[in-house]
């Protein structure tokens, strides 16, 4: 074999190395996902692309207020991504526009348009399992209009960390 030809497979095996570790990663430690609909804007917009950890979906590493990645509970070929706004245990009563936990009104800061009374109810929140709404409250399929509003701890994948692209959106997806 001359020399080219070995510098040529050196090369190529390097980058195969590399394609392998980034593939191993995105399959295990990170998490990329394109946004096809309105559901969070004005947090996410349709068409951004968000960059997501799959380490810190732990039960005690969740959050109100965390955007998450999760398996849709009547749709299990489907993901989506919403915010985390009932934990384990906690009554949340969606009454009039306004969100409670407990009887606590929640923070909507995030929320562009007030919100409509269409899935106004009360869901008891079972050990083990979330409650996700969107930041589009008024044109988000969330757990107020799933058949199984209740997200088991196990279908959570990733928490999101911030918006890649589009250019114009990318920034930091922490909730402060």
């Amino acid at each position: 074999m001359d020399r080219f030809t070995k510098k040529v497979l050196i090369i190529l095996g390097v980058y195969a190395f590399f394609a392998i570790v980034i593939l191993i990663l995105f399959q295990t430690v990170f998490m990329l996902s394109y946004i096809p609909s309105s559901s969070m804007e004005s947090t996410i917009m349709t068409g951004n692309i968000v960059f997501s950890t799959r380490y810190d979906v732990d039960e005690d590493e969740l959050k109100r207020y965390d955007i998450l990645t999760f398996i849709a509970p009547d749709n299990p070929e489907i993901t989506y991504i919403k915010r985390l706004i009932g934990l384990p245990g906690e009554t949340i009563e969606v009454k009039e526009g306004k969100v409670y936990a407990d009887g606590v009104e929640l923070d909507d800061s995030f929320i562009k348009n007030s919100q409509n009374q269409v899935g106004d109810g009360i869901y008891e929140i079972p050990e083990g399992c979330y409650f996700f709404m969107g930041d589009n409250r008024n044109n988000s399929k969330d757990s107020r209009f799933w058949e199984n509003p209740y997200v088991p701890i196990d279908d959570i994948q990733a928490k999101a960390k911030c918006i890649l692209f589009q250019f114009s959106d990318i920034g930091s997806l922490c909730y402060d």
